[in-house]
C-alpha cells in the first residue's frame, strides 16, 4: 500500500473548468481517420471506486458536463484509506475461487430483505462481506511525506482519510451530497457493489449489474436492492486490494483453525487493527512487502519477538526495493515456510506447534501469525484485461480494443491520477484524440510507450511528462485547461525524504534533472535487467 501525495497538489491539479460541448463522433474508424472515433457521443459515464483515483475521475468528468454515476461498495469515500474498526469476513483456508455467496437475480430491479442467520450467515458477516472493510490499521502512517504546511511529515491514515473526505465534499461526491446543478440526478451510490460489467455490441453501451445493501434499524434487517444501469463509458478505479491471498502451504488449513482466548492465532494482514493485542508475544509475519514491514515496525514496541518469513523475489531484488522494506530492527529474517506440522489441538493456540522452513530448520514458540501475503484482483472486472498485469491498455489507460473502457490503477494516486482523469474527460468530450486502433496496437506491441513499473521512478516521471505534453498539445488544438508537470519543490521534498528516512545519498535531485535532459526520442528508457540494482524509487 503506497502513501499519498501532496494535498496541495490535489487541489491545484484536480480542479479544472468545464470543457466545451460534446463532439459527435462517427463509428469506429470507418472513415479511415488516423484518430480513434466512437459510434455515438459519450454522455453517461460510470466510475467504479471512490478512492483518490475514482473521486478525481468523477470530478473531472462532471466538470466536462458529462452525466456521471460513482459507485463505491464501502459506506464512505476513501478507498483503502477508509479506516474502520470492522474487519473483513475471515478469508478461506485454503484459498477458494469463490468471491460471493450471492446469486444474481433473473430479473431487475428486485429488493430482498435479510434476517439474522438467513442462509446460516449473520447480518454482520453479510454486511462486511458486501463492502469489505479496508486493510488499514489504527496507527498506520504513510510511507511518503505530506506536502501541505499544516500536514504532519508522515500523515496518519486518519489525516489522509479526512483530506479525501474533504475532496469528495468539495466536488459534491460525499455520502448524501446532492448534485450542484439541475436536473439534480444523483451522482454517488455508496454501499453499492458492482456485480458484473457487460458490453452490448448492438447499442455500444455498458451494462452494470449493481447491488446496494442498507441497514434497516427499525427492524434490524438488511435491505438489498438489485438493479442495472447503462453507460456509454466506464472508468475502473477500484484498486488492487479485493480479496486476501492465502498461500498454499502444507498444513496451513489445520493451523488456521487454532484459537486462543476466542481469537484466531493466524490472520491475514487485512484484519490487523491494533498492536496492543500482540504485547509480550512472539509474532511471525509471512511476507516482505510494505504491509509486512510497516506492521513489524508497528509491533516492535509491543511484541516480545518478531520473525519475518521471506521468499526470494527477483523482481524486488532487481529494483533494490529492499530499501523501502525496512523491517523493525528487532525483526529476525528467516526463509520461506515449507510446512506447518499438524497441531494436536486447535483449542490452545499455535505456540506448541512446529514450523518447517525451506532450509530444513524448525521454528516454534510462535503465538501469532500475520499473513502479509497480498491480494487477488477484483472479480467483477470484464474479462478483457488481465487483472494482474493490466495488459492490452494504451499508455493513457484506455482499453485498446474499446477505449470506452478505461483503467485508472497505476501511477501515483494523486499527482499522476489527476492527469489521467483529465485525459479521460478530454478524450470522451472530443477535446483530446487517441491514435487509431491500428496505431495504438502497433505502439503497444513495439513497446514504444512502456514506462516500466511503479518502481521505475524515472520512467514514471517520463509518463507524467508524456501526459503533460499530450494534454497541452491537444488543448492548443481543441481547447481545454493546460496542466503543469510535477513541481521542483515536490521533487526536492521527495529527495530529502528518501535520504532522511531510508538511506543517505541513495537518491538525489540529479535523478530528476537527468531525465529532464532526455529528448523525447529516448522516452521511455527500459527498466533494469534481472539482478541489476536500480537505485531509484517511486512514491
Amino acid at each position: 500500500m503506497t502513501g499519498f501525495k501532496a494535498l496541495t497538489i490535489i487541489f491545484a491539479t484536480a480542479i479544472f473548468p468545464a470543457l466545451g460541448d460534446q463532439t459527435v463522433f462517427s463509428s469506429w474508424e470507418q472513415d479511415g481517420s488516423q484518430w480513434t472515433t466512437f459510434p455515438h457521443p459519450i454522455t453517461r459515464v460510470a466510475v467504479i471506486g471512490a478512492g483518490p483515483r475514482g473521486l478525481q475521475a468523477a470530478a473531472h468528468l462532471l466538470a466536462a458536463n458529462l452525466s456521471v454515476r460513482l459507485f463505491e461498495r464501502a459506506p464512505s469515500p476513501g478507498g483503502n484509506w477508509f479506516y474502520t474498526e470492522e474487519t473483513p469476513v475471515r478469508e478461506a483456508y485454503p484459498e477458494t475461487n469463490s468471491t460471493s455467496s450471492e446469486t444474481l437475480p433473473k430479473e431487475f430491479p428486485v429488493t430482498q430483505y435479510y434476517e439474522e442467520g438467513d442462509d446460516s450467515i449473520s447480518l454482520d458477516e453479510r454486511w462486511t462481506g458486501h463492502w469489505q472493510p479496508r486493510p488499514v490499521w489504527y496507527n498506520m502512517r504513510t510511507n511518503s511525506p505530506g506536502h501541505s504546511p499544516d500536514t504532519p511529515w508522515l500523515p496518519s491514515v486518519h489525516d489522509v482519510e479526512r483530506n479525501i473526505r474533504a475532496y469528495a465534499s468539495l466536488h459534491g461526491l460525499n455520502t448524501n451530497d446532492k448534485p450542484f446543478s439541475p436536473p439534480y440526478n444523483p451522482v454517488t451510490s455508496y454501499s453499492t457493489r458492482v456485480e458484473a460489467i457487460q458490453k452490448c455490441n448492438e447499442t455500444s453501451t455498458w451494462t452494470l449489474t449493481l447491488r446496494r445493501l442498507q441497514w434497516m434499524p427499525e427492524s434490524h434487517r438488511l435491505k438489498a436492492d438489485w438493479w442495472t444501469e447503462e453507460f456509454d463509458a466506464v472508468v475502473i478505479a477500484a484498486g488492487y486490494y479485493a480479496k486476501a491471498y492465502v498461500p498454499e502451504i502444507k498444513g496451513i488449513g489445520n493451523w488456521s483453525k487454532a484459537m486462543k482466548n476466542g481469537q484466531y492465532s493466524m490472520i491475514h494482514s487485512q484484519a490487523f487493527r491494533h498492536p496492543e493485542r500482540y504485547a509480550g508475544k512472539n509474532v511471525l509475519i509471512v511476507g516482505a512487502s510494505i504491509s509486512a514491514t510497516q506492521i513489524s515496525r508497528t509491533l516492535a514496541p509491543f511484541a516480545n519477538r518478531i520473525i519475518a518469513s521471506i521468499r526470494p523475489n527477483k523482481y524486488r531484488d532487481a529494483y533494490g526495493f529492499d530499501i523501502l522494506l525496512a523491517f523493525a530492527d528487532k525483526t529476525e529474517i528467516v526463509p520461506e515456510i515449507a510446512s506447518f506440522e499438524p497441531l494436536d489441538s486447535n483449542d490452545f493456540g499455535i505456540r506448541p506447534g512446529k514450523i518447517w522452513l525451506a532450509n530444513g530448520t524448525i521454528i516454534d514458540g510462535i503465538d501469532e501469525i500475520i499473513l502479509a501475503t497480498g491480494y487477488r484482483a477484483n472479480s467483477f472486472l470484464p474479462n478483457l484485461v488481465n487483472n494482474r498485469t493490466f495488459d492490452n491498455l494504451y499508455w493513457t489507460g484506455h482499453y485498446i480494443d474499446d477505449p470506452t473502457l478505461v483503467y485508472s490503477l497505476y501511477g501515483d494516486p494523486w499527482t499522476h491520477a489527476a492527469y489521467v482523469s483529465y485525459a479521460f474527460a478530454k478524450v470522451w468530450t472530443g477535446k483530446a484524440r487517441l491514435p487509431s486502433h491500428e496505431r495504438m496496437w502497433r505502439d503497444y506491441q513495439s513497446g514504444r510507450y512502456r514506462f516500466g513499473t511503479p518502481l521505475d521512478v524515472l520512467l514514471q516521471e517520463g509518463l507524467r511528462k508524456q501526459y503533460v505534453a499530450w494534454l497541452n498539445s491537444e488543448s492548443l488544438k481543441l481547447g481545454g485547461q493546460f496542466v503543469e508537470p510535477l513541481s521542483l519543490e515536490a521533487r526536492e521534498l521527495l529527495t530529502y525524504f528518501v535520504n532522511a528516512h531510508y538511506r543517505k545519498d541513495w537518491f538525489s535531485y540529479e535523478n530528476w534533472t537527468r531525465f529532464d535532459d532526455l529528448p523525447f526520442s529516448e522516452w521511455p528508457k527500459p527498466g533494469p535487467p534481472d539482478g541489476q540494482q536500480y537505485k531509484v524509487v517511486s512514491w
